[in-house]
């Protein structure tokens, strides 16, 4: 018996899933027209949070709606991995497709160039208080100065040079020095 698989190539046709062309234009529908996200968004009642896409299109393809299969395509441009919490976090995922509300959420050049931050001169030895606190009373003590994560320097005091951690230092130091297991 001789296996005739690798001798030809076959080919399968599939029909997608849903329609990308109603898609494409249901996302354009909302971004001129804020009321139909609106009408969209308000057949989501009844509908229990969290939900996937899949539970939100079943949901909406059972109720009976004039434009149903265009608000349909519109729940179809959703991600399919996002568990959504409410409604309101279903908007925002529609509104990353609108470009004037891109607008209003985007930093602006002017804000970028000159952001509105305390901006004082950092070590590596001065504290968090002499980094972050607006003066000198404002302390916090719900957590420690210098947390153990916080990535601190290690200079070497002959020639300067900063290391990560304290065990890179070390093997500078001894091969700086020429000897093994001597530290400073």
């Amino acid at each position: 018996m001789t296996d005739r698989s690798k001798e030809s190539i076959d080919a399968a046709k599939h029909t997608p899933t849903h329609d990308a062309t109603r898609t494409n234009r249901a996302v354009e529908k909302a971004a001129r027209n804020p009321e139909f996200v609106n009408r969209a968004l308000a057949q989501l009642a009844g509908l229990r949070f969290p939900a996937f896409k899949s539970n939100i299109i079943d949901h909406v393809k059972s109720i009976n709606t004039p434009e149903k299969q265009d608000v349909v395509a519109l729940f179809e441009s959703l991600d399919g991995y996002i568990q959504y919490r409410n409604k309101y976090h279903v908007r925002k995922a529609f509104e990353e497709n609108i470009p004037a509300k891109k607008r209003d959420y985007e930093i602006t050049d002017n804000t970028r160039e000159n952001p509105d931050v305390r901006v004082r001169q950092t070590s590596a030895d001065s504290s968090i208080k002499d980094r972050e606190a607006v003066n000198e009373s404002e302390e916090r003590k719900d957590y420690p100065e210098v947390t153990p994560t916080a990535m601190s320097n290690f200079t070497c005091d002959k020639c300067g040079k900063e290391f990560q951690n304290q065990q890179d230092l070390v093997h500078h130091r001894e091969f700086e020095s020429g000897t093994s297991g001597t530290q400073k």
